[in-house]
Parts: structure tokens; sequence; C-alpha cells
């Protein structure tokens, strides 16, 4: 009877000799390298032909701007979080490792920098609450005269335009618009 257990089977029907079985499923799953992964969100217009177009139409003008010998500024912000704790801490065995916090983290923080590859940092500000578009105007005002009035400015660059590089966050959306025109400024988003 013992015997009878470890025997195999015969196949009696015709479909069951084509049913394949969780190994052999398995095995052809392996041989095809699948495995079982986090997913990665992709946003819909991270790479679709209308912003590879733009990139390439950005990367084209910043050669371009480059090659004539203007006076580049790079600028961006980024938010500076001054609420800190621990989270690993001691106490005695049985008890509960415990701090006592403020209710709320505090006002945001922004950082506004403006750098040069000729000067370094051009003009820096620290910002409570977040950036609003006429602020952000007002800075890019700032520190574009400050490029201007720069020892290396006037040494090597006059005549020469201001490019300034940003990113695209939302402060920046309508700074064109906000910023007084210059002969001599580009905004190079």
């Amino acid at each position: 009877m013992a015997n009878a257990r470890h025997r195999p089977q015969k196949r009696t029907n015709e479909s069951s000799q084509h049913t394949p079985t969780v190994q052999k499923i398995s095995r052809h799953l392996l041989g095809m390298l699948y495995t079982v992964k986090q997913v990665r969100i992709e946003p819909t217009t991270c790479n679709s032909d209308e912003n590879k177009v733009k990139r390439k139409e950005f990367a084209a003008a910043f050669v371009e701007y480059q090659r004539n010998g203007d006076f580049i500024v790079y600028y961006d912000e980024t938010n500076f979080n001054i609420y800190c704790h621990r989270s690993v801490g001691r106490s005695k065995q049985r008890t509960r490792a415990t701090i006592v916090l403020p209710p709320s983290k505090g006002p945001n923080l922004q950082v506004q920098c403006a750098v040069s590859a000729e000067i370094g940092i051009v003009s820096h500000r620290l910002e409570r609450g977040s950036i609003k578009m006429d602020k952000n105007a007002q800075f890019v005002e700032e520190f574009y005269r400050a490029a201007k009035a720069s020892e290396a400015y006037t040494a090597s660059f006059v005549g020469k335009k201001v490019v300034i590089v940003l990113d695209n966050a939302p402060a920046h959306s309508q700074t064109e618009q906000r910023v007084a025109s210059h002969d001599d400024l580009v905004l190079l988003a």
C-alpha cells in the first residue's frame, strides 16, 4: 500500500497531458528572467515627444549663449527644514523612549540662491513660507543688478548678456512677465 502512494499515476485522458504544472510554469518564467519589483511611477509627460523637443531647444540655446561668451547665472531654490528630532533614544528596560515636541513643525524656510562660474555666489536669500511670484521676480531683479555690478562682469563681460538659467518651479512660471525688461537680460527656462 505504501508503494502505491509513491508510484506515478498514469494519465488517463488526453487533456491532462497538456496541462502545465506549477513547477513547469515556474521554470519557464525563471528562464525568461522575470522578477518581482517595486513599481516606479513615471508621469506621462516625463519623456513625451513634446518635452524632448523643448529640452533640445533649451540645450541648443544654452550652448549658443556659452559660445557667445555671455555671463551665465544659475538660479534655484530649495526647502530648508529646521524641524529636527531624534528617531532613536535611550530609556530603561521596559519603558518607552519618549521626546516632547511642539505640536507643529513651524513655517517652511526657503533658500534662494544664484550662482555663477565666474563669481561663485551672486546672491542668496532666506524666505519664511512659500515663495510668491512677486518675491521671486524681485530676487531675480536683485541678483541681475548684483551680477552687473560685480568685478568679474565689469572686467570681462561688458556688452554681453546676463543669462539666467531657471528650472520649472511654480514660482518661476510668470518670471518673464514680472521682471522688468532689460536689453541684456535673458531668462532661460
